[in-house]
């Protein structure tokens, strides 16, 4: 499997909220709609947490398919060719996982109310190295919907007040918490641990975050979904995870500015640029890149593995003697021992969203 560019299959997952049919639109499926799996979980090397639903064997673990149709997660494959997908450097800071999470996520409603915990709060209390900061890139909005996500507090009712505030689902105290941010095609955001939030209805989102699935759901009912008791609390104490929150008050105007991150320029060729849209003022745990061009880019890397997205457009990849189809909504692996590849767009422009883990900080 030591492909140069490998064209990774849909790896849906399900979670405590309706949608994906988005998802199913790109794929090109029969009959696209929601349902219970509306995130497609990117190279993944992090299982799901699903307490209460029935288990499923290596959910959220991302895979391949070899010449006799079986699966190999890419999980077992990092750690058998690790030099030849990851690379040295990688093993050495980050051994065979993959040191980040990518999602495509497309909600059809807003999602339940949650927090996620910050790194120091994992090592202290989830025996976890990593927490849950959370970016979103924002692809699109459905046209029936108003683009917002719910963001800080804008009227921060304390650790006290909330605690009750959650047992009790008390849902009018709740939502006064809270004011619409509202988002857009093309926005970046980041979210850190501790941070209330909800993505709402209608948004379709490339999310990459710390590598774990560790939550707080705050909201146990939402339109008919019950989120069972066990995937409330991270199998803490309430009265202990709701310490989590950041309690500090902000207004939507403050929000924006702290979580809203403007893209840098990196390089501007004639015909296309990259973009930095996650670097190390973020998070050291990931990058993203965007590259948007017409005709053709040559994207350069080092000995790193990069994850790509097509978020707009169609056209090839190609290295070596490799040429790949690539359509809108497609997800590909770029292996460490590849130190290129040249992208060529069919008709007008295209998009390709790159993220690698955050060593990658050297050549920003």
């Amino acid at each position: 499997m030591r492909n140069k560019i490998i064209v990774l299959p849909p790896n849906r997952v399900r979670r405590n909220y309706k949608g994906g049919l988005l998802l199913e639109k790109a794929y090109g499926l029969p009959n696209p709609q929601d349902g219970s799996r509306p995130e497609d979980w990117i190279a993944s090397t992090v299982g799901a947490r699903n307490p209460g639903l029935e288990e499923v064997a290596d959910e959220g673990l991302a895979f391949l398919m070899d010449k006799n149709g079986r699966k190999v997660l890419l999980k077992n494959l990092f750690a058998e060719e690790s030099d030849y997908f990851l690379g040295a450097k990688h093993k050495e800071k980050l051994g065979t996982e993959l040191g980040f999470l990518a999602k495509l996520l497309d909600s059809s409603m807003r999602l339940h109310l949650q927090a996620h915990p910050t790194a120091d709060y994992a090592k202290q209390h989830l025996n976890s190295r990593w927490g849950k900061l959370e970016t979103y890139y924002i692809l699109g909005v459905r046209p029936e919907c108003e683009g917002y996500i719910w963001l800080g507090f804008q009227k921060s009712p304390g650790l006290q007040e909330w605690t009750r505030i959650v047992m009790e689902q008390d849902k009018t105290e709740m939502n006064a918490c809270f004011e619409k941010v509202l988002v857009k095609p093309g926005q970046v955001w980041v979210i850190p641990g501790g941070l209330p939030h909800a993505i709402g209805e209608g948004l379709f989102v490339l999310e990459v975050m710390e590598p774990t699935d560790w939550v707080v759901r705050c909201e146990f009912e939402r339109e008919g979904i019950i989120v069972p008791p066990a995937a409330r609390f991270m199998g803490l104490q309430p009265e202990e995870s709701l310490k989590i929150f950041n309690f500090e008050e902000f207004s939507v105007s403050q929000i924006q500015k702290k979580c809203g991150v403007e893209p840098i320029r990196l390089h501007t060729k004639s015909n296309g640029f990259i973009d930095l849209l996650i670097g190390p003022k973020q998070t050291e745990c990931f990058v993203i890149r965007r590259v948007s061009f017409e005709n053709n880019f040559k994207v350069e890397k080092a000995e790193i593995i990069y994850i790509g997205i097509v978020t707009a457009g169609a056209g090839i990849a190609q290295s070596g003697d490799e040429t790949v189809p690539l359509k809108q909504g497609e997800t590909f692996l770029i292996p460490a021992g590849v130190d290129h590849i040249n992208l060529t767009s069919n008709k007008g422009r295209m998009e390709v969203v790159f993220c690698s883990p955050g060593y990658d900080i050297e050549r920003i």
